[in-house]
């Protein structure tokens, strides 16, 4: 069965490999923004990226390696829309954790759409997937992700020397958690 979550005005579901018009007009539109962050997205983005990735995507699921979210607005019954992406992947079952990451498009930035969409797909993980972490990992200086982390009260770590990978790059980032206990009911 597949999960779909719903809350706090948003409805999540699982990307679908029929998603890539969508995702690719909020991708495309969204570059000069995300791709500072995130190396997937890039000044080249185009239409074929977005298709090889959903195509990916269904084997991850079935394996339970990935749950990549779409990003709706209840307001959007037909999901004509795309605001953005929330997941959960680089999962660890020896230590039963699971990482979490999150973007907007950038018309949508500052509504709160990420920090929504995070504490529901946080939910899921520690709720239904039963993890006993989940991991933010936040590249130092992206100030909008960071603020996302500290709203849903996950608990800041520290500084991960060369934690991540971007262009060729070892940068700097930032390691919150959130375990059980940390989310009120109300917020999954």
């Amino acid at each position: 069965m597949e999960p779909r979550l719903r809350g706090h005005g948003l409805r999540l579901r699982l990307f679908r490999p029929s998603d890539a018009e969508l995702l690719y007009e909020a991708v495309s539109g969204s570059i000069p923004e995300i791709s500072p962050w995130l190396p997937w997205c890039h000044a080249d983005y185009s239409i074929e990226d977005s298709r090889t990735w959903l195509d990916q995507q269904p084997e991850l699921v079935r394996n339970k390696e990935a749950f990549p979210f779409a990003i709706f607005s209840d307001q959007d019954p037909d999901e004509t829309r795309l605001l953005g992406g929330c997941g959960l992947a680089g999962f660890d079952k020896a230590h039963s954790l699971c990482n979490l990451g999150y973007w907007v498009r950038s018309q949508e930035a500052g509504q709160g759409i990420a920090t929504k969409a995070t504490l529901l797909c946080a939910g899921y993980a520690l709720d239904e997937l039963k993890v006993a972490r989940v991991e933010i990992v936040v590249q130092v200086g992206n100030t909008a992700s960071l603020r996302v982390a500290q709203k849903v009260g996950a608990l800041e770590e520290g500084v991960l020397r060369n934690r991540i990978r971007h262009h060729g790059q070892d940068l700097d980032a930032v390691m919150f958690s959130l375990v059980p206990g940390d989310m009120r009911a109300e917020d999954r």
